[in-house]
């Protein structure tokens, strides 16, 4: 008996693995996308919260013209992620 006109139970076999990893691909790519987005925004937030402590502690006007600056760039940043 001639082979090639079916598919071989391999052949399904891989294509049944290839769906599977098709659909938790999916789902794992958006969770990993939220988690970096998420990571992201907290790099921000600790950004800001170190720029507001050394304007605190700081009087010198050029350093704290530059920290301002700083601020309100971060703070234009963490509004992008609303």
């Amino acid at each position: 008996m001639a082979r090639g006109w079916g598919k071989s139970e391999e052949d399904l076999q891989a294509e049944k693995e290839s769906a599977r990893d098709e659909r938790t691909a999916a789902p794992d790519a958006a969770r990993r996308a939220d988690a970096k987005r998420k990571s992201e925004r907290h790099a921000i937030e600790l950004s800001l919260a170190r720029v507001a402590e050394q304007l605190e502690r700081t009087s010198h006007p050029g350093r704290r013209e530059a920290l301002e600056a700083a601020r309100r760039e971060l703070e234009a940043k963490l509004k992008a992620f609303e």
